[in-house]
């Protein structure tokens, strides 16, 4: 199988076997992370033997799409691996408050990606679609890195300019998509290398987050390796029983275990940690729990994000009312906690937390029910 075109060992082996003066790998560089093309034909600053010569011996991206769902929120992108997988990836669209709209056309104010770390997940949540599908196995780092010059390619071609004349692209990258990243560490760590440095796609990493259902053992090596980006933990229950009922892998890493190394990385990082806590009816949604959530991230750095229950074609679950999550949410801020209710992007398309992989599950569950009825 060719190399992708993003690859530096490889177009550094090519370059030195084909005597490539350096200037002419800048601008293989910069074609795919500055100009986001990932179409030869539009790599207009390499001559036509370059590009038929890179042809014959690159890949530009190691994906490629299988289909898309949109809405005005979001676009769900189906990648088709090499050994026919699917996974997916997310585009997110926050645009300017209606206070700021002029002529009726609100403009994008950023725009996150969220992507894949594993063809399913092992990890099973008991409320995630993805979970469902089982795990395959983890992507390689190229996988994760073209996820990325899709998506900014995508948005070079929907969005154009913006008003400084640079192409609107990613901001934010977030490992919330299929799989659990830290169960991928070393892949995760090589591509958000390439996501930092000034010469490839250049994001800040405090615009780079790994969600994890608390892997300690992760955690643990990002402390070591410095990897200081945002941190979101899949927390969802503030006690070790409810949490095992809705994480199996609340077994292996005990919530008191799961808490001291968070506090571990917040030592060395100095950064506030963001806990995701979903809101299923009567069952994550109760004020006790909110009041036990509060004593749990008492003196901690914290910001907690309610996310509405949204829809899994695998199991009976039923969302929260707003009432209820919005009372949940005053008593966590009452209590000194500071929390956001999420915003559900994406459900028409099922694009929205926890809902990827949806199609192959409800299509699952279908069969299942035609074969009952045929018994």
């Amino acid at each position: 199988m060719l190399p992708v075109l993003f690859d530096d060992d490889a177009i550094a082996a090519y370059a030195k076997a084909n005597k490539l003066q350096p200037f002419k790998v800048k601008q293989i560089f910069y074609e795919l992370y500055n100009t986001q093309n990932i179409k030869r034909e539009d790599m207009t600053t390499l001559s036509k033997d370059l590009k038929q010569d890179l042809q014959a011996n690159f890949r530009i991206l190691s994906l490629e799409v299988d289909k898309m769902l949109e809405d005005k929120q979001t676009t769900k992108i189906a990648f088709r691996t090499h050994d026919g997988h699917i996974i997916e990836s997310v585009i997110i669209y926050h645009r300017q408050p209606a206070k700021h709209v002029k002529n009726n056309t609100p403009k994008i104010n950023r725009i996150t990606l969220c992507i894949s770390s594993q063809v399913g997940c092992p990890v099973n949540c008991l409320f995630c679609v993805t979970g469902k599908l089982g795990f395959s196995r983890n992507l390689t780092r190229d996988e994760i890195i073209s996820q990325v010059l899709y998506a900014n390619s995508y948005i070079k071609q929907k969005f154009g300019k913006k008003d400084d004349n640079t192409f609107n692209a990613v901001r934010n990258v977030v490992f919330m998509g299929m799989g659990e990243p830290l169960l991928n560490y070393e892949a995760v760590r090589h591509s958000i290398q390439v996501m930092l440095q000034q010469d490839r796609l250049s994001l800040s990493k405090r615009h780079i987050t790994i969600s994890t259902a608390g892997i300690v053992s992760g955690i643990r090596r990002m402390i070591d390796d410095v990897i200081d980006v945002k941190l979101a933990i899949s927390l969802h229950a503030p006690n070790q029983h409810l949490r095992e009922k809705l994480m199996p892998i609340a077994r292996k890493y005990p919530l008191p275990q799961l808490m001291s190394v968070i506090d571990a990385y917040v030592k060395a990082t100095n950064n506030r940690i963001f806990y995701e806590y979903i809101m299923i009816k009567d069952q994550t949604d109760k004020p006790e729990l909110a009041k036990e959530l509060i004593n749990l991230l008492r003196g901690r750095l914290a910001h907690v994000n309610l996310i509405p229950y949204n829809t899994n074609p695998a199991i009976a679950l039923g969302e929260s009312d707003m009432t209820t999550i919005r009372e949940f949410q005053r008593i966590l801020e009452k209590g000194g906690v500071t929390t956001t209710v999420r915003d559900s992007m994406g459900r028409s398309v099922k694009s929205a937390c926890g809902q990827l992989g949806f199609e192959k599950i409800k299509q699952k569950a279908e069969d299942a029910a035609d074969d009952e009825d045929d018994d």
